[in-house]
């Protein structure tokens, strides 16, 4: 097959694998905020930030599908005897097809830029990941003190004829009717 039937078919793949990298920057930048967030103690700030990133990890997902079907379709036309659309098979494929062609090049840029986003995104998901936690666990702790925490009087109570009594038992800190 000639290489000007696959260009328009390569340029899709390279657009989509570019917006893949740019949904994954978007995606770190959301952690970060959320993270940013937490530590401001904006609690408001944090479910319309998730609800965002959750729309990120689906556009994220779109893509991969978009990018596997595009990366068959290369593959039939490149008639690889492989099913699995992989990167690697289809520069490989693109290379024997057209060495002299830039295409290879460029799809190996934009994969190694999804990668180094998809990366970095993680990261910044596994520091929100141990934030939250942090933040969980502690708040869990505090909660167990104040409900243990018992109200140690030292009360006397003065009787009508002078005397006095112990002040009445434990009283939680706690309401726990609402």
């Amino acid at each position: 097959m000639s290489f000007k039937r696959l260009a328009p078919a390569v340029d899709k793949l390279i657009e989509t694998l570019e917006k893949k990298a740019d949904a994954f920057e978007t995606l770190e930048s959301l952690f970060e905020q959320q993270l940013d967030a937490l530590r401001h103690r904006e609690a408001d700030a944090l479910g319309p930030l998730a609800a965002k990133a959750q729309d990120c990890t689906d556009t994220i997902d779109d893509l991969r599908q978009t990018y596997r079907r595009q990366a068959r379709l290369l593959i039939r036309l490149l008639e690889l005897e492989q099913d699995d659309p992989s990167l690697d098979a289809l520069i490989a494929g693109l290379k024997a097809q057209a060495p002299s062609s830039e295409v290879g090049p460029r799809l190996d840029q934009a994969r190694a830029a999804v990668v180094e986003r998809a990366e970095s995104a993680q990261a910044a998901n596994d520091t929100l990941q141990f934030a939250l936690q942090y933040a969980a666990g502690l708040n869990h702790e505090l909660l167990a003190a104040v409900q243990e925490a018992a109200a140690d009087t030292d009360s006397r109570t003065y009787t009508a004829d002078g005397t006095t009594q112990s002040g009445g038992g434990e009283h939680s800190l706690v309401n726990t009717i609402g």
